[in-house]
C-alpha cells in the first residue's frame, strides 16, 4: 500500500472514531452536522408529480410493449410485498411486512449498533454481511413504485413509500452495518432516489414526510462524497458511488450540492469508464460478470443524463461502445455465460422482476442506448429495464440496429483472453493479468486456463465465486489455482492470497503467439517463478475444425516437481475410463456421452477421476463436481497434452487419442479422432514456445 493510501486510511479512521465520539457524548453537534435544517440544504422548491426515470411515457412504453413484462414485475412486486425475497444462493427469506433493519435473518441476531466504519464485520460478524448488505440496498423500493405505476393498485405505492420513510427513519446516517463503507449506501441511494422520484405527490410523500426523505437523500449523498473509494479500492466500487452520487444529484435537483455532486460524478465517471472498460472492451477487474455490473452502472449514468436532458460524455459512449463489442464477442446466442473472476449476483437496479440481471438483459440495455447491432442480437428482444431506462426512442433505436452476423473467434489484448469457434465449440483461453490495481479483488488464480462449452453447455467449467465472507475456506478454494483448467505445480497457487480480497503477489501471464485463422494460441505465465526452484510454464490450444481441442502444456524446471493438469467439470457431467482405452475419459449428462478426453506425455503419468470438486453459479451457494486431471511427478522439462472432443448427446462415440513425441528441441502432438490425424509441431529453441499445424 502507497504512502498516500495510507495516510488517506489514517486520516478517514480517525474521523470515524471522532464522529463516533461526538455522537456518543455531545449528539447536538452530531445532529447539526448530519440532520440540518432543510432551509440549509434545499435551494429551490421541486415540482411534485415530474417524475423523470419512472415517468408516464417510460411505464406505458412498458405497459404497451411488454406485455408479458408487466405480468413479472407485478408477480415480484407482490412477492415483495408480503415480505419474501431471494438473495445470493440462499433459499427464499420469509422477512414479513415489517422486517427487523440490521438484524442477520438467518441467525436472528442485531448487528451491532455502532458507527458503521468501525464494524468489524469479517472477524466478530452476527452472519455474513454481505446478507443483510442486500436486503439493506431497497432494491424492492422502485419495484414496488413500478408496479404502483403499471397497475394504480395504491397497495404498492403506500408499501413503497412507508418502506422508504421506515427504513430512513431506522438509520440515522453512519450508524449501524447498511453504513459501513461507501459503496453500500450509493447503490441503496440509486434505489431510494428512483423510488422517491416515482412517488412524488403521493399522499404520504408530502410535507414533513417529503421533507424526511429529500434530508435522508442528502445524507447519502454527504457520505458518499466524502467516503469516495481511492487508489488499490477504486474498482467498481467507485464507479458505483459515483452513480450513487449521481442518481441524488439528478433526481433531487432541489438540493444546493446537487450541481456540483452531478458535475464532480460526471467528471469522474469520464475518467473512470476509461480505466475499467479497457481499450478491447474487456473488464480491468478480469471478471465477467463485474464487467457487466460496471457496465450496467454506465448505462444507468446514461439514462439519469438523459432524463435530465444532458449530453452524456464522450468517454462513457465509447466505453459502453467497447462493452457492447466485447459482450457480444464473448457470449453468443445459446452459450452459457463465461464465469471468469468473480460474481456476486449485484444489481444497480430491480426494475423487471427477474432474479439476476444476464448479459442478455445488457445487451438488450446496449441496444436500446446505442443502436448496437450486435448486442441486439444477443438480446434477441427488448426488456422492461432497457424500456424504463430510455424509453420510447430505446425502443426505437432497439428496433432499428442493423441486423450483424454471429461472433466467431477473437483476441482480447489488452483483457488477455482469447477467443476461439468452430462447429458449436466456444473456448475461452486465459493469457491476461490476474485483475485490477495492485489488490486485484475479484480476479484468480486461474492463468491459461482454458474453459469449454459445445452446443449451448458448459463442459469444462471455471468452478465461480462460491463465497466471499460466508465460507473462508470456499472463498480461498475456488479463487485458487487447483481448482481451474490449468496446471498447478506442487499444489500451489500461481498467485499469493492475502485475504479474501487481497492478491500479494500477481502472476504475470502473456500471449507468445496466435493465428485465429488456424485456430492456434499459445501463452505463458511467470507465477512459479516464486518457487524455491522456480518453474517455467507454458501452454498451446489448438481448435481443430471439427470443435475438437489440443492443448499441450510445457512446464520446464530444474528440479523435481509435482505437475497436475486440471480439467473441472460442469456438474451435469460424469466422468468414467472406457475398458481398454487407455489414457482416455468420457463425460456423460443424463442425456448421453458429452465430453471426450484423451491424455498424453512423454513421462508416465496418472488419470485421476475424483468427485470432490465445487461448481457455483450463485453467492453463498456450490454444488458437487466431478474433476478429472493428470498428474505427472518428474525433474527438468515435462509436456502433459491433452485432446478434448465435444459430443453431441445423440452422437456416436468415436474412438480418440492424444501422442506427445519429443524430439530434441521440439515436441510433435498428434491428435487422433476416428480416422482424422491433426499434427501439431512445438518448438522449445531458447525457451520460447512456437506452435504450427501441420498441413
Amino acid at each position: 500500500m502507497a504512502p498516500a493510501e495510507i495516510a488517506l486510511h489514517v486520516r478517514r479512521a480517525a474521523g470515524y472514531k471522532s464522529e463516533a465520539l461526538v455522537w456518543r457524548l455531545a449528539r447536538p453537534g452530531w445532529r447539526r452536522a448530519w440532520e440540518p435544517t432543510l432551509e440549509r440544504i434545499v435551494s429551490r422548491q421541486a415540482t411534485p408529480g415530474s417524475s423523470l426515470l419512472l415517468g408516464a411515457s417510460r411505464v406505458n412504453a412498458v405497459r404497451e410493449a411488454l406485455v408479458d413484462a408487466e405480468e413479472t414485475i407485478v408477480m415480484e412486486a407482490e412477492r415483495r410485498l408480503e415480505g419474501q425475497v431471494t438473495v445470493l444462493g440462499h433459499p427464499e427469506l420469509r422477512l414479513g411486512r415489517e422486517r427487523v433493519f440490521d438484524c442477520d435473518p438467518l441467525s436472528g441476531i442485531p448487528w451491532p449498533d455502532r458507527h458503521g466504519r468501525l464494524i468489524d464485520y469479517r472477524l466478530a460478524s452476527p452472519g455474513d454481511p454481505k446478507l443483510v448488505w442486500e436486503l439493506e440496498r431497497c432494491q424492492e423500493l422502485p419495484l414496488l413504485a413500478l408496479a404502483a405505476l403499471l397497475t394504480d393498485d395504491p397497495r404498492f405505492a403506500d408499501a413503497a413509500a412507508s418502506r422508504l420513510h421506515a427504513w430512513l427513519a431506522g438509520h440515522p446516517p453512519g450508524r449501524g452495518i447498511a453504513w459501513a463503507n461507501a459503496f453500500e449506501p450509493a447503490i441503496r441511494a440509486v434505489s431510494l432516489a428512483v423510488a422517491f422520484d416515482a412517488l412524488r405527490g403521493h399522499s404520504l410523500m408530502t410535507g414533513e414526510a417529503e421533507r424526511g426523505v429529500v434530508r435522508g437523500l442528502w445524507q447519502h449523498g454527504r457520505s458518499i462524497v466524502r467516503d469516495l473509494s481511492r487508489h488499490s479500492s477504486a474498482n467498481n466500487h467507485l464507479v458505483g458511488e459515483l452513480v450513487g452520487l449521481l442518481a441524488v444529484a439528478v433526481l433531487v435537483p432541489e438540493l444546493r450540492d446537487s450541481s456540483r455532486w452531478r458535475d464532480q460524478a460526471i467528471e469522474e465517471l469520464s475518467r473512470e469508464a476509461q480505466l475499467q472498460v479497457l481499450h478491447d472492451g474487456f473488464p480491468a477487474e478480469q471478471s465477467f460478470a463485474y464487467g457487466l455490473f460496471t457496465t450496467d452502472l454506465l448505462l444507468t449514468c446514461a439514462s439519469l443524463l438523459e432524463t435530465a436532458g444532458v449530453v452524456c460524455p464522450e468517454p462513457i459512449v465509447a466505453a459502453l461502445t467497447r462493452a457492447a463489442d466485447a459482450v457480444v464477442l464473448l457470449v453468443d446466442v445459446g452459450e452459457p455465460e463465461p464465469a471468469f473472476g468473480d460474481a456476486d449476483g449485484g444489481r444497480v437496479l430491480t426494475l423487471d422482476g427477474a432474479r439476476d440481471r444476464t448479459a442478455r438483459g445488457v445487451a438488450a440495455s446496449l441496444a436500446a442506448f446505442l443502436g448496437h447491432s450486435g448486442a441486439q442480437r444477443l438480446a434477441g428482444s427488448i426488456d422492461a429495464t432497457a424500456a424504463l431506462l430510455f424509453g420510447r426512442e430505446g425502443l426505437v433505436r432497439f428496433a432499428t440496429a442493423t441486423p450483424t452476423m454471429a461472433p466467431g473467434d477473437g483476441l482480447f489484448p489488452d483483457g488477455g483472453l482469447v477467443v476461439l469457434r468452430r462447429e458449436g465449440t466456444r473456448a475461452l483461453f486465459d493469457v491476461g493479468p490476474l485483475g485490477y490495481l495492485s489488490i486485484a479483488a475479484h480476479g484468480h488464480a486461474d492463468a491459461l486456463q482454458v474453459v469449454v462449452s459445445h452446443g449451448g453447455d458448459e463442459l469444462v467449467s471455471d468452478p465461480g465465486t462460491g463465497s466471499y465472507l460466508g465460507d473462508a475456506r470456499l472463498r480461498r478454494r475456488l479463487r485458487g489455482t487447483a481448482v481451474h483448467a490449468t496446471v498447478c505445480v506442487d499444489g500451489t497457487d500461481q498467485s499469493q492470497q492475502g485475504g479474501p480480497f487481497l492478491w500479494t503477489r500477481h502472476a504475470q501471464a502473456r500471449l507468445l503467439t496466435y493465428d485465429l485463422g488456424a485456430g492456434v494460441a499459445a501463452g505463458k505465465h511467470d507465477g512459479y517463478q516464486a518457487l524455491p526452484d522456480p518453474v517455467t510454464h507454458q501452454r498451446v490450444v489448438v481448435m481443430l475444425d471439427g470443435g475438437a481441442i489440443v492443448v499441450v502444456d510445457r512446464l520446464v524446471g530444474a528440479g523435481r516437481h509435482t505437475y497436475v493438469q486440471t480439467w473441472p467439470l460442469h456438474p451435469a457431467l460424469e466422468p468414467r475410463a472406457p475398458d481398454g482405452a487407455e489414457g482416455v475419459v468420457v463425460a456423460s449428462s443424463p442425456d448421453g456421452p458429452r465430453l471426450m478426453l484423451a491424455f498424453a506425455s512423454p513421462l508416465p503419468a496418472k488419470i485421476v477421476i475424483r468427485d470432490d470438486g465445487r461448481w457455483s453459479r450463485r453467492l453463498e451457494q456450490s454444488e458437487a463436481a466431478w474433476v478429472v486431471s493428470q498428474r505427472v511427478i518428474a525433474s527438468g522439462p515435462v509436456e502433459l497434452g491433452a485432446l478434448l472432443v465435444p459430443l453431441a448427446a445423440d452422437a456416436p462415440v468415436p474412438t480418440a487419442a492424444l501422442e506427445l513425441l519429443r524430439e530434441g528441441d521440439s515436441c510433435l502432438a498428434r491428435a487422433r479422432i476416428g480416422d482424422d490425424v491433426e499434427e501439431l509441431c512445438l518448438g522449445f529453441a531458447d525457451g520460447v514456445l512456437t506452435a504450427q499445424r501441420k498441413s
